[in-house]
């Protein structure tokens, strides 16, 4: 598996995201290469083989993201891990 995080560095929960994708990674015992890349974005991207993980989880009233929590990037690593097979 292939994950790219997609981050900005002046943004607080930035690196939270990013900590919680590498737990979870090890935690699940996927086998996965993760690069990280600095960007100008506002919201931070966690890129699963080509496709945006949490993509989904932008509120479509006003396009504020939702709390990106251990939980939610576990699971979603998770049913993505599984739809490989």
């Amino acid at each position: 598996m292939e994950i790219r995080i997609l981050y900005s560095k002046d943004k607080a929960g930035s690196q939270k995201t990013a900590s919680f994708v590498k737990k979870a990674v090890k935690n699940l015992g996927i086998s996965a290469r993760i690069t990280e890349q600095q960007t100008g974005m506002s919201v931070p991207h966690v890129v699963v083989n080509g496709f945006d993980l949490l993509n989904g989880l932008l509120d479509k009233t006003d396009g504020t993201p939702s709390e990106f929590s251990y939980d939610l990037i576990e699971k979603a690593l998770e049913r993505s891990a599984w739809s490989n097979y």
